[in-house]
C-alpha cells in the first residue's frame, strides 16, 4: 500500500504536539517535514516544540522548517492563556539537540510539492500564514499539492471572538488566500472538532498504555483542560481540534463533509477572521473546499488510541 505524504504545518500547541504525534505513528503516513508559525505561542516557542516533540516521537531526523513570525497583515495574536507560556501547558518534554533547516517553510513546501506533483497533503493546524505566503509566492503550487487539510474556522460560532476561531482570527489574509488559490482544500471547523473530544475515561485509557508518549499526550490533555472545555465550550472533555484534521488526512471515512464555498471575513469590527460559507443556504457560489460538520466520535477515539499504543 502506498503511503500518504503529509507535510505538518502547525503551532505546537498541546493539540499540535497530539496531531504530531499521530502522524508520526501511523503506518499509512510518510511524513516529509514539519513547519512552525507564530499562532498558539511565538515563533520561537512553536518552531522548539516541534523539534522536541519529533525527536520525541522518535523522528529526531524529520526536517523542521521554520516559518512566519507574524500573519501577513496586523500584529501576532497568541492563545497562551490555553496552551501556557511553553506551548504545552507546562508538561515536560525531552530538550532535542536537534536544529531547524536554513530553508524557509513555504520555500519547502514548494519543493517537496514540485518534487512529488499531486501526491503531498499538506495538513495546517495553526495560523495560515506559512501557506498564504507559499501560495502567493508560488502560483503552481495550488496545482501541485494533492490536499491541504486546514482545522479552522467555525460556521456557526467562534472561540475566541463571538465570530472568530482563533487560527483565522490570526491571520485572516492568509487563510483568505489559500481559500481562493484554487488549492483542493478540506476544512475541519469547530463545528466539527468540537465533537472531537477525549473524556476522562478516555483520557485513563490513554494514560494505561503507559509509554512517554502516552503519559504526554493525556497530560496535556488533562491538566484542568477537560474543566476548561466545560466551562468555555460546554463540552465534557478535552478537545482536540488539530488531531481532527490528522485524522482526517488518515481516515477521512470518520468524517462527514459537503463540498462548498468558503471564504475568509478580512474587515468589519465584529466579523473579522469569521469564516462564511453558504453550505447551509443556497450554496450558490462556485465550491472552492470540503466543509467537514460531523464526525464518528467514538471512531475518532478508537483511531486516536490505537495509534498513541504504537508508541
Amino acid at each position: 500500500m502506498d503511503k500518504k505524504l503529509l507535510f505538518l504545518d502547525c503551532d505546537p500547541g498541546v493539540d499540535d504536539a497530539v496531531a504530531i504525534l499521530l502522524a508520526l505513528a501511523s503506518p499509512e503516513a510518510e511524513v516529509v517535514g514539519v513547519s512552525a508559525v507564530g499562532g498558539n505561542v511565538p515563533l520561537e516557542r512553536t518552531l522548539r516544540n516541534a523539534l522536541d516533540i519529533v525527536a520525541f516521537a522518535g523522528r529526531p531526523d524529520l526536517p523542521v522548517y521554520p516559518g512566519a513570525k507574524m500573519p501577513m497583515t496586523g500584529a501576532l495574536i497568541t492563545a497562551e492563556d490555553f496552551h501556557g507560556t511553553d506551548g504545552l501547558g507546562g508538561v515536560p518534554i525531552p530538550q532535542s539537540t536537534a536544529q531547524p533547516q536554513a530553508e524557509m517553510a513555504w520555500d519547502a513546501i514548494h519543493r517537496l510539492a514540485k518534487a512529488n506533483p499531486g501526491l503531498l497533503t499538506v495538513v495546517a493546524t495553526g495560523p495560515l500564514t506559512n501557506l498564504g505566503i507559499a501560495l502567493t509566492k508560488w502560483p503552481d503550487l495550488a496545482g501541485l499539492l494533492k490536499e491541504i487539510v486546514i482545522m479552522g474556522g467555525a460556521s456557526a460560532y467562534g472561540n475566541t471572538t463571538p465570530a472568530a476561531e482563533f487560527n483565522f482570527l490570526a491571520d485572516p489574509e492568509g487563510a483568505e488566500a489559500v481559500f481562493q488559490s484554487g488549492a483542493s482544500i478540506t476544512v475541519l471547523p469547530l463545528d466539527v472538532t468540537h465533537k472531537c473530544y477525549v473524556n476522562c475515561e478516555e483520557i485513563a485509557q490513554l494514560r494505561s498504555q503507559a509509554t512517554p508518549q502516552a503519559n504526554f499526550a493525556a497530560e496535556m490533555m488533562d491538566g484542568g483542560r477537560v474543566e476548561q472545555c466545560e466551562q468555555w465550550f460546554g463540552v465534557s472533555g478535552s478537545i482536540m481540534h488539530d488531531p481532527a484534521a490528522a485524522l482526517y488526512a488518515l481516515h477521512p471515512q470518520l468524517f462527514t463533509a459537503k463540498t462548498c464555498w468558503v471564504g475568509v471575513e478580512t474587515g468589519g469590527v465584529h466579523s473579522r477572521g469569521k469564516m462564511v460559507t453558504d453550505a447551509f443556504t443556497d450554496a450558490s457560489l462556485t465550491a472552492n473546499c470540503r466543509l467537514c460538520y460531523d464526525v464518528d466520535r467514538a471512531g475518532f477515539v478508537s483511531a486516536l488510541l490505537s495509534l498513541m499504543e504504537r508508541y
